[in-house]
């Protein structure tokens, strides 16, 4: 069953924040046009009711219990995505997309229904990765999203509670490096002491964040990851780099150079991928599995076979999906370019339908405002 009419369609698949901008910019757009409202569909479609603000989770997972339920949690970092359209043009539709078909321009979606799309934003954001590594699924939490964020808070203070006799260490082990794990590991050590507080205790945390490239925070200024790595230092957090993970062995993390990490809590934080959509998408990817997109943000089938073949016009990829290449090197998978991103990819829709010249596309420099502790 098809969710749409005979009208022309544009869908932005993912309600993260390059396909949240997308959207909105496009909702207002018709709003001051009603001629495109009347011509166009427009619709939204997410798997959750509500758009998260993925930097403020790395908090939820250090905010004490006392201080807020779930429930609070949750309203404090997700935004309703019925309450933000209602009564607009754009339609939104709660369900997850089970299958991309560029060719046919289709949408296949969970709840058994299909959308025909003539403009697609694909904007679904990335998944967890583990790189096989053996043992770490299923040891190690993750955070992804409010959910896990509870999951790793309601879990250290469980562990905690068990060192209490004795005073007993409690290790915490952060795999990667990168920004999430550097924010949350910094934020870390102030948990414990809140809960040192609560119990009327004196139990030491021992952090520990691993990062297999050769320093912290991969990609930075090397001003900021000096600054970072002294930070750290002054927190008591242990930083082991150049070394990576390669198995996970009861409570033990065993990495290549012969290391060996035993821990309470193991929280991964070492990479993503895109969206396992995406795998089966036609286009040229880049070695980590995003697909290779023009300035005009579309992609380029990779077999010469298929219909049409060169760029595909009527779809566009941003945020954790796409590559777009810049004096050599990709844009950075931040949520200030995916804004950036979704902003510029209504205005690409807008032009196409409304037959004019797509502006040409000028990425924001790369700005970051890192937390610790």
């Amino acid at each position: 069953m098809f969710l749409n009419s005979t009208k022309p369609t544009i869908v932005i698949a993912g309600a993260g924040f390059g396909g949240l901008r997308a959207a909105l910019d496009l909702s207002r757009a018709f709003k001051k046009n009603p001629r495109l409202a009347q011509k166009y569909n427009l619709y939204l479609i997410d798997q959750n009711d509500h758009h998260l603000f993925t930097p403020s989770v790395y908090e939820m997972a250090v905010t004490m219990f006392d201080d807020g339920d779930a429930l609070e949690l949750k309203n404090a970092v997700t935004l309703p995505l019925y309450q933000i359209f209602k009564n607009g043009p754009l339609k939104f539709h709660q369900a997850r997309v089970t299958k991309i078909d560029p060719i046919e321009k289709i949408l296949n979606l969970n709840d058994s229904t299909k959308l025909k799309f003539d403009y697609l934003v694909i904007a679904l954001g990335a998944e967890t990765n583990f790189y096989n590594i053996p043992g770490l699924k299923e040891k190690a939490l993750t955070l992804g999203n409010l959910n896990s964020a509870v999951r790793i808070r309601n879990e250290i203070e469980k562990k905690f509670c068990a060192a209490l006799p004795g005073n007993k260490p409690i290790n915490i082990v952060f795999g990667g490096g990168g920004v999430t794990g550097v924010e949350l590991a910094g934020e870390m050590r102030g948990y414990i002491k809140k809960l040192n507080k609560k119990y009327d205790s004196k139990t030491k945390p021992r952090l520990t964040i691993i990062e297999g490239q050769k320093d912290i925070l991969p990609g930075f200024d090397e001003r900021m990851v000096s600054w970072a790595k002294k930070r750290l230092g002054k927190l008591g957090i242990n930083t082991v780099t150049g070394d990576l993970i390669e198995e996970i062995r009861f409570e033990s993390t065993l990495t290549k150079s012969g290391g060996r990490f035993n821990f309470d809590v193991l929280i991964w934080s070492g990479g993503i991928k895109p969206n396992h959509l995406v795998d089966n998408l036609p286009f040229k990817k880049d070695p980590r599995g995003r697909v290779m997109i023009q300035r005009n943000f579309c992609p380029v089938f990779e077999a010469s076979g298929i219909k049409n073949a060169g760029g595909c016009s009527n779809v566009l990829v941003i945020g954790d999906n796409c590559c777009l290449m810049e004096h050599g090197e990709a844009l950075p998978q931040t949520a200030q370019m995916a804004i950036d991103e979704g902003r510029q990819a209504a205005k690409i829709i807008l032009s196409k339908i409304q037959n004019k010249p797509p502006p040409l596309y000028q990425p924001l420099p790369n700005r970051y405002i890192l937390p610790l502790g």
